[in-house]
């Protein structure tokens, strides 16, 4: 069955990209081509051009269609407008006195909503639908048109040229898929009707236009409802355009997910036309040219696991697997080659294959959910915007690398089953330990020896610490949130330390200054450590509370902090920060992370020492603070253990109550898990936070546990993946390699697709992107990669 597999995923693969169009050639040469009536007519033509935001290329779009060389008196020009928010109507609207008539949609609809309104205004026999990025050569509706003299012909497709594929990475790609693309489109077009068409030049007659839904792709699903009909659709490669390739990789892998998922939704409206009994040949060139490629990255994986688990069978499967990792090693070196916008086809190519088939994974994925996107932003508008690039090209990059390092691994392992056996329930047990374990022998321990805090009302002098840098929006919440505290105003002070704020934050803290506001401001930025370090020493409060200035606190959260510093064995106390929106992308799993640390917490606090704080709101014996050095990223642990390393008790205290907003997106809360997990390796590094592990075993044992244990997971799952799949011969082992693969699928597709995690969904999802932020972390605290000064994480 194995065998099996890997040969029919193999050759269906070999046929999508070699097979079909080498069949369509020989038949070329086998069968006469059918013939095109071409003839020059000018019949009447409406050029409708799709926009959405789309200043910047309007200008120049519209001169590029007053200059076509058509009978003015024969050709109706419409600019579809998707609502734009820009200045793209304003620039219509200047061509007005042209003939440029322009059609404003009342709200976002997406491109086909528009294109179904612009259909029922348009008076021309044929309409040519373009694009604003699009230019066109003067001759190209004449070189179109000619084709519809020929009573067969539906649609008409031009050829699209790249403007920049010889300036960027994905330039040179995308010009050498498309060439590829072309040369099929052709030798269909011979043989009777091409798939599909280019939504940036492509014409019809309009008698043949059926409304659409606003999730079809127009270009797609138009092209088959009209060989629906009986005509045929060509391809015309003398009718010539020009356009940008993608900004970049990401750009291209965004684009393709959202064509292919709307695709796949439209190919099954029009899924007679899968039927070769009734559709003959062009269902074949439709399975072969669209279905059968999209599911590729399907074959792909199957042949990929069938290889290894055949490698054992003979040279030819291990020749086939050598051939198989070399693609791949060849695309992780495309992936740096891309990001250094360096050109070299032998390696971007494995590496644009790789990212294609990815995407089509993932837009099938979609178009099976439903989850379609109809609206649009052009690429050119988004490669302006910050956008969670080094997320999303870590992310391929680190599958890449993974498989590389699994190969080589199994290579040695797969001789030894009891080698990779001991591996596999070694890093198994490290893994129960550090997620199971730890807290089951909390929970044990607290049972046999719990450790009270000695609390009752205790109201010593505090002052409440903000440090701050570029806070404007939230700054003055945060104050009167402040004021609002219920403590003894004579007790307690209110400072905010802002480390080179550049924004509005000191002018918005010097308004309070009346109302006992102090404002200490350091020039130039330094870093937040550098900050506290010298702040802290000027506080003559018993006690200081330091809190970030986007959390709130409950009005008797300082009461409730102070209340455990009557225990004089306890030095630091953290409170309970909660998440408050549950509803945004990463709030429930972010959520359920959280209680699970509050969990930890409170037992590490009976047993006697906690190990670590929330920086958001913790609080300490200011004659305990012990700087840390000023290149200490991680602020919160380093000043809570050295205060652990003096022999005070660090507590947590559920009922210090604040509140904070979660993650809006993957990209804050992965960046700030980095940081931590970088921070927390370069103290390690430095020597600083750790405990005194001779004078303080429990303790030490709880720090092994709780922190680098859990900081090296990423690690210890790369090994279970590997020394499992040396162990495939046994049914238990494939039975955990399949359920580690559906884990890490359903994590990949919920980061790719933007799935909201809920559910069961989200504890892959947050599990993978925690670890893969913990490995990233390790490399950087290891190499000094992260900066100690901080970028502010947006969270609600």
């Amino acid at each position: 069955m194995i065998v099996f597999v890997f040969w029919f995923s193999i050759g269906m693969i070999a046929y999508v990209y070699v097979g079909y169009p080498l069949g369509l050639f020989l038949l070329g040469l086998i069968l006469p081509n059918r013939k095109v009536s071409r003839r020059s007519i000018e019949p009447n033509v409406t050029l409708i051009i799709s926009v959405y935001n789309e200043e910047a290329t309007l200008d120049a779009k519209l001169k590029n269609t007053l200059a076509l060389d058509y009978p003015k008196d024969h050709l109706e020009m419409l600019v579809v407008s998707d609502a734009s928010s820009d200045k793209s109507d304003e620039i219509t609207k200047h061509y007005e006195g042209d003939g440029i008539r322009l059609l404003r949609m009342p709200e976002r609809g997406g491109k086909t909503v528009g294109l179904n309104e612009a259909l029922r205004q348009a008076k021309g026999e044929i309409v040519l639908f373009s694009d604003a990025n699009a230019m066109y050569e003067p001759d190209l509706v004449h070189k179109l048109v000619r084709n519809f003299a020929d009573p067969k012909i539906g649609y008409v497709t031009g050829e699209s040229r790249y403007m920049t594929s010889a300036t960027s990475s994905v330039g040179v790609m995308e010009n050498l898929y498309w060439t590829y693309e072309i040369n099929v489109k052709k030798l269909e077009s011979q043989l009777g009707s091409m798939v599909g068409a280019d939504g940036a030049i492509y014409a019809i007659r309009k008698e043949l236009y059926e409304p659409l839904q606003a999730t079809d792709i127009n270009d797609f699903v138009n092209p088959l409802q009209i060989i629906a009909k009986g005509f045929r659709g060509i391809y015309e490669p003398e009718a010539v355009c020009y356009e940008e390739t993608a900004s970049s990789f990401r750009g291209e892998f965004r684009r393709r997910v959202r064509i292919i998922g709307r695709s796949w939704r439209g190919l099954f409206r029009v899924s007679q036309l899968l039927n070769p009994f009734r559709y003959g040949a062009f269902s074949i060139a439709l399975i072969s040219h669209k279905l059968l490629r999209w599911l590729i990255p399907v074959m792909m994986m199957f042949a990929f696991l069938s290889n290894l688990a055949l490698t054992g069978e003979g040279v030819l499967y291990q020749i086939f697997l050598g051939l198989q990792l070399l693609f791949l090693s060849f695309a992780l070196v495309g992936v740096i080659f891309s990001v250094a916008q360096w050109k070299g086809k032998l390696f971007l190519f494995p590496y644009y294959i790789c990212l294609a088939n990815l995407a089509s994974l993932i837009g099938i994925y979609k178009g099976l959910m439903g989850n379609t996107q109809s609206v649009w932003e052009p690429e050119r508008q988004k490669a302006r915007k910050r956008r969670m690039v080094k997320m999303t090209s870590a992310l391929p990059l680190g599958l890449i690398l993974l498989t590389i390092i699994l190969s080589f691994g199994s290579k040695l392992l797969v001789k030894h089953d009891s080698i990779s056996k001991y591996f596999f329930w070694g890093s198994a047990f490290f893994l129960t330990m550090v997620y199971a374990g730890y807290p089951l022998g909390l929970t044990l321990l607290t049972k046999i020896r719990k450790r009270s805090v000695e609390k009752k009302p205790f109201l010593p002098t505090v002052t409440l610490l903000v440090a701050a840098y570029n806070e404007e929006k939230v700054i003055e919440e945060k104050i009167q949130n402040a004021l609002s505290l219920d403590y003894p105003k004579d007790k307690l002070k209110i400072m905010i330390a802002s480390d080179g704020s550049t924004d509005q934050t000191n002018a918005i803290i010097q308004e309070y200054e009346r109302d006992g506001i102090l404002l200490h401001k350091y020039e130039p930025r330094r870093g937040k450590v550098s900050v506290l370090n010298r702040t802290i020493p000027v506080i003559e409060s018993e006690i200081t509370v330091l809190s970030d200035a986007n959390t709130m606190y409950d009005p008797l959260a300082i009461k409730k902090l102070a209340e455990n510093f009557a225990d004089t064995s306890v030095g630091a106390v953290s409170g309970d920060v909660i998440l408050e929106n549950d509803d945004l992308y990463l709030g429930k799993s972010e959520g359920a992370y959280y209680r699970y640390e509050r969990y930890l917490q409170e037992k590490e606090t009976e047993v006697g020492c906690m190990v670590g704080v929330d920086g958001a709101m913790y609080a300490i014996r200011t004659q305990l603070f012990d700087a840390p050095s000023d290149n200490i990223i991680l602020d919160d642990f380093v000043i809570s253990m050295n205060i652990a390393r003096q022999g005070y008790r660090v507590v947590y205290e559920p009922e210090a109550i604040a509140f904070e907003s979660g993650s809006t997106t993957t990209k804050n809360e992965f960046k700030r898990k980095v940081r931590v997990i970088a921070g927390a390796i370069q103290a390690m590094k430095q020597g600083e936070g750790l405990p005194r592990f001779l004078n303080q075993p429990c303790f030490s044992m709880q720090f092994l546990f709780h922190k680098v244990m859990r900081w090296f997971v990423p690690i210890d799952l790369i090994v279970i993946f590997i020394s499992n799949m040396t162990l495939l011969n046994e049914p238990f082992y494939q039975i955990a390699f399949v359920l580690q693969v559906i884990f890490y699928l359903i994590a990949i597709f919920a980061i790719f697709s933007n799935i909201e995690a809920k559910g069961l969904i989200s504890i892959p999802f947050y599990f993978c992107m925690v670890n893969l932020a913990a490995l990233l972390g390790i490399i950087k605290g290891l190499a000094n990669l992260q900066p100690v000064t901080w970028e502010k994480v947006e969270r609600g």
